[in-house]
């Protein structure tokens, strides 16, 4: 109870005023949780769905060739783009600002473990893809690697929920399945992951293997897909230009023909996901401190009362040589053990909040709410501005009492 932190007297004044007092602290106890858990249920909604962003690879770009729409080297208009492996692996040489880039065969196809047969999707893909898609392994497995793709092997990376329903378990590694008839070993099984967006079926069911093998097993010449990064987020419009350049002329389309390439990219998502939660924690943040500056209000008025309650025991004081500065210090100083006391309570109510929904079922749809150091650091700010606003014009009119009056009154 704030009051315990109050000299005797000013917990009479304060039981005098016992309903001013509870709804004043009521104010700044509920201010303080709106604002600190608002703010840390914004930020647990915002990691989740960052982060069920990025498992379909952060900052990426995912480009599907189509048709041209301007005629180019005596080819008309309409002709579909033909994209080669050869066209995408050459990028990285000539585009400045390129990271990584990795070509993408797709069949729906069959996979078959003894009796159990099931249809999915099968990537034949380049070991850079593991990395740009965020395909993390299991322990004890790993994504394609270079020797894979040079030698064709028969090798795949699993998708956990395939994995499981071909082998009752998600510990397959060393496990082989067929593909099309011919054998394939499991070198790796990807961990779960919550995603949000995909082409062609999440990667939870997707059998990925080295596009060498991919190409000897069903022969396709022709990519349906390429991704790639740049290495800032920020140079992602230019790189995506020089893509246009490099590959127009080989792959027979007008580097102006934005048609000829269907861009999926990702960076614009993130740009606007980070944009709209902007805008979500300053609507609730305002919310928040609108309500404190209410409770704000409601402490100076009851400090105008207990100042005027309290004008004999202020002039006595003067009238022994207390200064006015000393009386506007203990008065503010008063106010904000007030403000403070409520701030601690709302933010023990805000984390109690917070901690009761992270161990629930509800992390699982609104994200696991986080109390961060930026809202510690604005709660604490409001708290101490709100105090000093709330105490300042009670304590100076205390201090500016004349002695005599506040005697006689």
């Amino acid at each position: 109870m704030p009051a315990a932190f109050l000299p005797p007297d000013w917990q009479r004044a304060l039981r005098a005023q016992r309903g001013r007092a509870v709804s004043t602290l009521l104010g700044l106890v509920w201010g303080t949780f709106g604002i600190v858990a608002m703010l840390a249920f914004g930020t647990g909604l915002r990691e989740k769905l960052e982060r069920e962003s990025d498992a379909l690879g952060r900052g990426i770009v995912i480009a599907f060739p189509q048709r041209t729409s301007i005629s180019y080297r005596g080819y008309p208009a309409g002709r579909p783009v033909p994209l080669r492996l050869e066209d995408v692996r050459a990028l990285p040489a000539q585009v400045p600002g390129l990271e990584a880039a990795s070509p993408e065969f797709i069949r729906w196809e069959s996979v078959a473990v003894g009796d159990r047969l099931l249809r999915t999707n099968v990537s034949g893909v380049d070991p850079s893809f593991g990395l740009l898609r965020s395909m993390p392994p299991q322990p004890g497995g790993r994504f394609l690697n270079r020797p894979d793709l040079d030698g064709a092997r028969r090798v795949a990376f699993l998708g956990e929920r395939i994995c499981q329903a071909l082998f009752d378990t998600q510990d397959a590694v060393g496990r082989a399945f067929t593909l099309n008839g011919a054998p394939f070993l499991v070198v790796g099984v990807q961990r779960p992951k919550k995603q949000m967006g995909d082409y062609g079926g999440l990667d939870d069911m997707r059998v990925t293997i080295p596009a060498s093998s991919f190409q000897q097993v069903f022969g396709d010449r022709l990519l349906e897909d390429f991704v790639f990064r740049a290495r800032d987020g920020a140079d992602t419009a230019q790189v995506i230009s020089a893509v246009y350049a490099a590959l127009g002329p080989r792959a027979g389309f007008d580097p102006r023909d934005r048609q000829a390439l269907n861009i999926w990219d990702t960076t614009e998502g993130q740009k606007i996901r980070t944009y709209a939660f902007l805008a979500m924690d300053l609507l609730l943040g305002s919310a928040g401190a609108f309500t404190l500056l209410v409770g704000a209000i409601g402490l100076g008025n009851l400090m105008f009362v207990l100042v005027q309650q309290r004008r004999r025991e202020i002039g006595i004081q003067m009238a022994v040589g207390a200064r006015p500065s000393w009386i506007l210090r203990e008065y503010l100083a008063q106010a904000l053990v007030l403000v403070l006391a409520g701030g601690a309570l709302g933010f023990l109510l805000a984390w109690g909040v917070t901690e009761a929904v992270a161990a629930s079922p509800l992390v699982e749809s609104v994200g696991r709410p986080r109390v961060s150091l930026p809202i510690g650091a604005l709660t604490v700010l409001l708290l101490a501005g709100a105090g000093t606003a709330a105490g300042y014009f009670p304590a100076r009119r205390a201090a500016r009492l004349d002695p005599v009056e506040a005697l006689a009154s």
